[in-house]
């Protein structure tokens, strides 16, 4: 039996589409091995941690905790409740939490204009900062370690120009330029705090400082750190503002850091925590991920609109944590037994949990907490006993739940009645639960890499088509359903337009340019000309490849280059079928361009907003495609009588 055309191209399709799937699958799988894959170092180091630590009782010693808080964005224009309710947070929450330290990590400030569009450092901004952990004396009695986000990095020239407010109002700015370590050897735990700085130098205003960049030096640093570390501490928490799938390595001598990579080759590196994507707008609240090397990658949600913060613990070798929105109390975490979904096998001594003798639960509350509780079954409550500090243990028979996975409910309540109430699942035979698939999709595949093929595809579907049907040399036919007619209709009209030289080759020769040729030319940071390309910036003779700038180009693509070839069409309708429109109905008529104008005319007028004057002027994708788009809307309009004859007689052509 001899497949149609129509059968091949669907076969086709489908067969890229499985290949796909089945590579992007692959990619974000989290039921990788590690384990198996290190299985006689896993062994080793998960041994000795055990012999270390010994049996989980109800003893305080072996647990540290401590918080984390990120994209602060202190603003003097907008939502002053950022700062207030921050100073809330250095005042009191900390104080009742009392953690080992505070991770900050990046975004401290806003840096944006009052228009929302234009960035710059504003000093006020981290004087805010800096004044609040001062006076609120935080730092007295934790370690505050803080790192720098894309907000604070841009319109930074250099690490030493007088913008990097950073170096100043910051805790670590003074000391620690960029990436660093900080060792924290408390209750018998030793951990390792790597915090990397992927800001790129020199640090571009908005929208093009998106992608973190760890150039030569500072993959040095931070391979140099990591082995440090791994001598020094038994745990390795890496912080950072940027997730790693929105980190970009610099090659050298042909091969780039794979960052990822050299976080998993250690068997104490057991989280890294982040911010930076706030949550997709609250899309995605809980953005947690474990990586193929084996390790969790969790990003936190914002300060700056949704107030969160994070409280983790590492309890006799196992990570736990909790995110909470501020002013949230009673705030709870189970150490043990180990949530199901975050076990990591070779990297904890999980052979620990089944052997334990208590469910161990850190509680804290703005005031006092007076009941701790716990059930297998909601059914018969037991009573957590106050140990010392936060520290509350219940005895439980591990032999009863050998199999499968179980939930542990908690509650808690303070003396003014508050409660709270939490479901922890947990498995002692290796049962795990499933990473939800968006976040294991924005936290897995790489942001630059995502960014390419959105413009490449869109760039193809510019140009594609169009070089398709001006090759047909007959009309597409109708159909006779109505929707496949419609889109006949309005296939027919931009094949007609495709057959118009002074109309295609522009087109064409635009789409072409714009992967290839500058989009602007102006004054990128304050002081300095850079030169905006799909594939980079050049400024201050450095490339950055800065890749969402092919994000900025998908945006001139979707919302401007593909809708002009169909409005050139509907126009073109207008110039051969209708006749004599005047006053209200020809302003109608020409609305779907006026639309497109308008769209146009918006977006150049927040590029001119973002990067100057110099910019608007030479910038071949957002300003001079206005011009573009008024000459080819012209040209359609006043196509020569004859001409418009020809096409008729084309269009009338047997399909």
């Amino acid at each position: 039996m001899i497949l149609s055309k129509t059968a091949i191209g669907l076969l086709c399709v489908l067969l890229l589409f499985s290949i796909f799937m089945a590579s992007l699958l692959n990619l974000i799988a989290t039921d990788h091995n590690f384990y198996t894959e290190a299985n006689n170092e896993g062994i080793n180091y998960t041994k000795s941690l055990g012999n270390k630590y010994g049996a989980i009782s109800d003893s305080t010693e072996n647990i540290v905790w401590f918080l984390q808080i990120s994209d602060i964005h202190i603003s003097i224009f907008r939502d002053p409740g950022r700062i207030s309710q921050f100073q809330q947070f250095c005042d009191n929450t900390v104080r009742r939490i009392n953690p080992a330290l505070v991770l900050a990590t990046g975004d401290l400030t806003d840096a944006k204009a009052k228009d929302n569009l234009g960035s710059s450092q504003v000093k006020t901004e981290w004087v805010y900062y800096h004044n609040i952990i001062k006076e609120s004396g935080v730092t007295d009695d934790t370690i505050w370690l803080d790192i720098r986000g894309n907000h604070d990095n841009f319109n930074v020239g250099t690490l030493h120009s007088q913008e990097n407010y950073f170096r100043n109002y910051s805790v670590q700015g003074i000391v620690h330029a960029k990436s660093y370590v900080y060792y924290l050897d408390k209750n018998g735990v030793r951990v390792a705090f790597l915090g990397v700085d992927a800001c790129p130098e020199p640090g571009l205003r908005r929208p093009f400082n998106f992608i973190g960049l760890l150039d030569e030096e500072e993959q040095e640093t931070i391979k140099n750190l990591k082995l440090e570390a791994e001598t020094k501490a038994d745990h390795i928490v890496w912080f950072g503002h940027y997730p790693t799938s929105c980190i970009l390595s610099m090659e050298k001598d042909s091969q780039r850091l794979d960052l990822r990579k050299l976080i998993g080759s250690s068997h104490g590196s057991q989280a890294y925590v982040c911010g930076h994507l706030h949550s997709m707008g609250g899309l995605v609240p809980k953005m947690y991920t474990k990586q193929q090397r084996g390790y969790l990658e969790l990003e936190l949600g914002d300060w700056k609109d949704n107030r969160m913060f994070r409280l983790a613990a590492i309890d006799h070798g196992h990570f736990s944590f909790v995110d909470q929105k501020h002013n949230t109390w009673p705030l709870l975490l189970v150490t043990n037994p180990k949530h199901a979904k975050y076990v990591m096998p070779g990297r904890e001594p999980l052979h620990l949990v089944p052997e334990s003798t208590h469910v161990r639960i850190l509680a804290f509350s703005d005031v006092s907490v007076t009941n701790v509780q716990i059930s297998f079954d909601k059914i018969s409550w037991m009573k957590c006993r106050h140990t010392e500090g936060p520290l509350y243990a219940c005895q439980w028979l591990p032999d009863l739940f050998k199999t499968g996975l179980h939930t542990l409910y908690v509650k808690a309540t303070d003396e003014l009645d508050k409660e709270a109430f939490i479901e922890h699942p947990f498995s002692l035979d290796g049962t795990l639960l499933n990473f939800e698939i968006f976040p294991r999709i924005l936290l897995m595949l790489d942001a630059g890499v995502v960014f390419q093929a959105i413009f490449g595809t869109l760039l193809l579907v510019n140009v594609i088509p169009l070089v398709v049907l001006r090759l047909q040399r007959y009309p597409p036919k109708y159909h006779r359903r109505l929707p496949y007619r419609l889109w006949h209709h309005v296939l027919r009209r931009v094949w007609l337009l495709s057959k118009i030289d002074r109309i295609f080759y522009p087109i064409v020769l635009y789409a072409i340019y714009i992967p290839i040729g500058p989009w602007a030319i102006g004054e990128l940071i304050d002081g300095y000309i850079g030169v905006v390309f799909a594939w980079g910036i050049v400024i201050k003779g450095t490339l950055l490849p800065e890749p969402f700038t092919y994000m900025y180009g998908s945006v001139q693509m979707m919302f401007v280059q593909i809708p002009l070839i169909f409005v050139l069409a509907y126009c073109l309708e207008n110039r051969l079928f209708v006749y004599n429109l005047r006053g209200l109905k020809l302003l109608l008529r020409n609305f779907p361009f006026i639309f497109l104008l308008s769209i146009q005319l918006l977006l150049a007028y927040f590029f001119w907003l973002e990067y100057g004057t110099m910019a608007f002027l030479f910038g071949p994708l957002r300003t001079w495609s206005i011009a573009l788009t008024v000459l080819l809307w012209y040209k359609t309009m006043t196509l020569p009588p004859d001409y418009c004859r020809k096409l008729i007689k084309l269009n009338e052509l047997p399909s």
